[in-house]
């Protein structure tokens, strides 16, 4: 039986009701058993794909748009998809080893500006209807957790959206440069329809709940100008301009003051009662002092723990470096639980997987032991990002983008596996199971300018900003050779045995390898690349062919002493089986084990960007 919602969102905080709604679903033990998939509901699916054709990789020219102007337009705008097309493809991220998901925030939206990506709040007790409605997410919710698969909603406490206009000299601006003080006069409510008025006369003007109405929330310092603190600054002193500006025209909260934060943390309180979500991920953390963001984070976690979510996630994206992330964790008793490794750690993994840069550069981020633990347990802090929907700190470009390389979904599949088979949990962007291509390159200024975010936020359902240039069709291909094999290696990690557990949990060790006969030695970029995951006594080895366009061999180093006796491994995965093998992987497929130079090691030989995992 669904579990039933109310129909109308409170206008009120006073009016919220906390009490869960039906059943309260656990947390997971360990997020580290956990496979997140990133997806914005508008860019995601209406639930109307049968009723369109299924892109053609052979033919792309079919489906492209007929008017390119119209296309990149349209990247600007609502495309129209759902919280139903997402419960309606649940099947789908299941069968690709998706066992949560994270879902761009559904808040509702103000009606006359396309933040079709959610994150400039209008109304923060309400879902926005061109998502559906807040019964469809409760239905979703619970649709996942019947499979078995977790849901975690985006969330924003550092602002509202562009609800309200400035005073500048008697006229209404929808920003300001920055100044520290004194606030700026405010000016006028934004109405439904983009205009100035001086009162709220619907839930469509100004902003709610009623509570949020009070101007003394908002720092009404203008827009921020400088991202981060100044070298003589304290980076954790509340009162630096990247936390007191407004982000771009989205009005910044000032949670020093102690009733909008606790009015923050009723509100999502609330939403963990009405759809019974298992985590947050937290938008812009940086710009929350540390303070704030501590008492924000205990206060969920509270909550969580009275209703029975003891495991509840607190996931934040915190820019500026991973100095800046790990102060998040670390200070005052860890304010949340996991950051997403955005920036520098995207980045060095993207260049070991098209082997532009040595593995070590990615491998060395996890060594040594301090404040989180060691190596195996900073794994349960790492949210592993390849693309995402900013590209913060990189260009606008996904993984994919500008490879036209033959081994090209192969590469695409094997940079999302080694976020499967290293330290960390893994989060796949929507679409890049698909081999998404979207870049910032696509901009064509003589139609429009800026707004190079759009460019990797495609359409996958059919509407009129498909991926590829096209419109029109859909991208949900269960064939793809870059869907057949992330889902292969996840089956892989996902198994209930110690190789599935080593894969989550184990200790993490780059292997040295030597080729042409040359000594054992930790290899460069463009080489053959192999690591171990080890738990207890079992040791899975994975390699990878870090180059894209020649074939790799080498022999890989392994731990003697936990193969004693044993003569050879099995394959447990290896990325040139045919497609029905790689949906069911044939047994009995070996390397012998050798001694040369006094080691353990296995000859291992793979195709341009191959990769095979044994054990």
């Amino acid at each position: 039986m669904p579990t039933i919602i109310e129909p109308t969102a409170p206008s009120t905080l006073a009016a919220a009701n906390l009490t869960p709604r039906g059943k309260v679903e656990p947390s997971p033990a360990d997020w580290r058993d956990q496979f997140l998939y990133f997806l914005l509901p508008d860019r995601f699916s209406d639930a109307r794909e049968t009723s369109r054709s299924l892109f053609d990789r052979s033919q792309p020219g079919l489906h492209t748009a007929t008017d390119r102007a119209a296309w990149q337009r349209a990247g600007k705008d609502f495309q129209g998809g759902t919280l139903k097309g997402i419960q309606s493809k649940l099947a789908y991220l299941q069968n690709l080893g998706i066992t949560a998901l994270w879902i761009g925030p559904v808040f509702r939206q103000r009606p006359d500006l396309d933040t079709y990506h959610g994150y400039g709040i209008q109304h923060f007790m309400e879902v926005d209807p061109r998502f559906g409605t807040r019964q469809d997410l409760r239905d979703l919710v619970d649709a996942a957790h019947e499979r078995g698969m977790y849901v975690l909603l985006d969330v924003i406490y550092n602002h509202s959206g562009n609800n309200w206009f400035y005073d500048n000299q008697g006229t209404a601006h929808t920003t300001m440069p920055y100044r520290y003080q004194p606030p700026y006069p405010f000016h006028s409510w934004r109405a439904a329809d983009g205009q100035s008025t001086a009162t709220i006369s619907g839930e469509s003007d100004g902003v709610w709940p009623q509570e949020f109405q009070n101007l003394t929330w908002y720092s009404r310092a203008g827009q921020i100008g400088k991202w981060d603190p100044e070298p003589w600054e304290n980076p954790l002193h509340p009162d630096t301009e990247f936390r007191r500006g407004d982000f771009f025209d989205l009005k910044d909260l000032d949670l020093q003051k102690g009733e909008a934060l606790s009015a923050l943390i009723k509100v999502y309180q609330y939403w963990i009662a009405l759809s019974d979500c298992d985590g947050f991920r937290i938008d812009t953390v940086k710009h929350v002092s540390f303070e704030a963001s501590r008492n924000f984070c205990g206060a969920i976690h509270e909550y969580c723990e009275s209703i029975g979510k003891n495991n509840f996630l607190l996931l934040g994206e915190v820019t500026g470096g991973e100095t800046m992330a790990r102060d998040y964790l670390e200070i005052f008793g860890r304010n949340l639980d996991a950051v997403l490794d955005i920036g520098v750690p995207a980045a060095r993994l993207t260049g070991m997987a098209k082997g532009l840069t040595p593995a070590s550069e990615f491998f060395t981020q996890f060594q040594g032991h301090d404040i989180l633990g060691t190596h195996r347990e900073t794994g349960r802090y790492h949210i592993s990002v390849l693309d995402d929907h900013d590209m913060v700190g990189r260009d606008k470009h996904r993984f994919a983008a500008h490879n036209t390389i033959a081994s090209r979904y192969e590469q695409s599949a094997h940079a999302v596996a080694i976020q499967l088979t290293t330290l960390g949990v893994p989060c796949l962007y929507y679409g890049t199971e698909q081999a998404f291509d979207g870049t910032k390159d696509n901009l064509d200024t003589s139609i429009d300018e800026g707004f190079e975010d759009r460019f990797i936020r495609e359409s996958m359902f059919g509407g009129s900003f498909g991926a590829f240039f096209t419109a029109g069709c859909h991208f949900f291909d269960t064939e793809h050779p870059t869907y057949l094999r992330i889902a292969a290696v996840a089956r892989v990690r996902g198994q209930n045995n110690l190789i599935g557990l080593a894969l989550r949990k184990g200790r993490q060790y780059l292997r040295e390898t030597s080729f042409l006969d040359r000594p054992f030695a930790i290899p460069g970029a463009g080489e053959l690349t192999a690591w171990s995951r080890i738990l207890a006594q079992q040791e899975v080895i994975v390699a990878l062919n870090t180059n894209g366009t020649e074939s790799r061999g080498a022999e890989v180093t392994i731990d003697a002493s936990l193969h004693a006796g044993v003569s050879f491994l099995t394959y447990l995965y290896r990325s040139d089986w045919t497609d029905e093998q790689l949906k069911n992987p044939p047994s009995g497929q070996t390397v012998p084990i050798n001694m040369k130079d006094g080691r353990s090691v296995i000859r291992l030989d793979l195709p341009p960007a191959g990769m095979c995992i044994l054990a």
